[in-house]
């Protein structure tokens, strides 16, 4: 029998009923991966993932997995890759042909093995200003409000373009559930979304006899890095092709990319009855 993946490990957990008395996945779900990125001023935030079957991510992971092993570093964090710091400090690292083939391959991954790109940004200025009126705090950060619509807009994309009745699962780094995943969670759960999960990206050679890393983790943190720096660059005044080659190679042929925009927040005051302030 072949080595179980994380997910597969992780799937047998989460859906009893996806596998039969030897772990083999006998009746499939969708699973979204979600990551955020902020600038640094902190003042933008995007959180963007991939959406694929249960199916798919097995696949994506062996892939992924693999590829880490043929360039002998152990995880993907894009901040590491960008900064060459730490795993991404060896001189082979300074050979821009060697980096772009290694980011040519990731993305390759990405395309090959997942269904959908979803994102979702949101502006601090935006937030703050529609803050100092209402009590939007006292349920949302931008954080919960980027990470509810991505989950929402995966759904939709399920159920509405695939037109399938399947189980979805949202799993989101657990380092960007600040204050805590309390919030994310409790808008899901009142947007009768499933609850999300909350995991890690790196492997850990304890932690992970118990709870498994999710690989995909990594591809959600390119992403939601690389659409972050692109939209600012826009902002900035370059045009589309002056973009990053690997922002461009990001682009998915099903891709949910969204701002959250003035009546977008305007609309959630009134859904969610978030009082004035006195």
């Amino acid at each position: 029998m072949g080595q179980t993946t994380e997910i597969e490990r992780w799937a047998y957990s989460f859906w009893l009923g996806s596998c039969n008395g030897s772990n083999m996945i006998v009746s499939l779900g969708y699973a979204g991966y979600f990551d955020a990125s902020m600038n640094e001023p902190q003042d933008e935030m995007v959180v963007a993932g991939y959406l694929a079957t249960l199916d798919q991510w097995i696949q994506f992971e062996a892939v992924w997995k693999l590829t880490l092993i043929r360039y002998d570093v152990p995880f993907f964090k894009m901040s590491e890759f960008i900064g060459r710091r730490k795993e991404y400090s060896h001189p082979k690292w300074q050979s821009e042909s060697y980096r772009a083939q290694f980011v040519k391959d990731l993305t390759s991954i990405i395309r090959d093995w997942t269904e959908a790109s979803i994102a979702c940004r949101m502006k601090q200025e935006l937030f703050d200003r529609y803050n100092k009126s209402y009590e939007l705090d006292s349920r949302f950060n931008m954080f919960a409000l980027c990470g509810r619509d991505c989950a929402a807009q995966a759904r939709k994309y399920v159920r509405e373009s695939i037109q399938s009745d399947l189980p979805i699962a949202f799993i989101f780094d657990q380092g960007d559930a600040s204050p805590g995943p309390g919030l994310l969670t409790n808008e899901m759960i009142s947007s009768s979304l499933p609850a999300p999960s909350f995991k890690r990206s790196r492997p850990d050679s304890i932690l992970d006899k118990d709870d498994p890393y999710h690989v995909q983790l990594q591809a959600c943190d390119f992403a939601a890095w690389e659409l972050r720096r692109g939209e600012s660059d826009l902002e900035g005044g370059k045009s589309p092709n002056e973009l990053r080659k690997s922002l461009l190679a990001l682009n998915h042929k099903n891709k949910i990319w969204k701002q959250s925009l003035e009546p977008d927040l305007q609309g959630l005051l009134q859904v969610a009855g978030i009082k004035k302030r006195q």
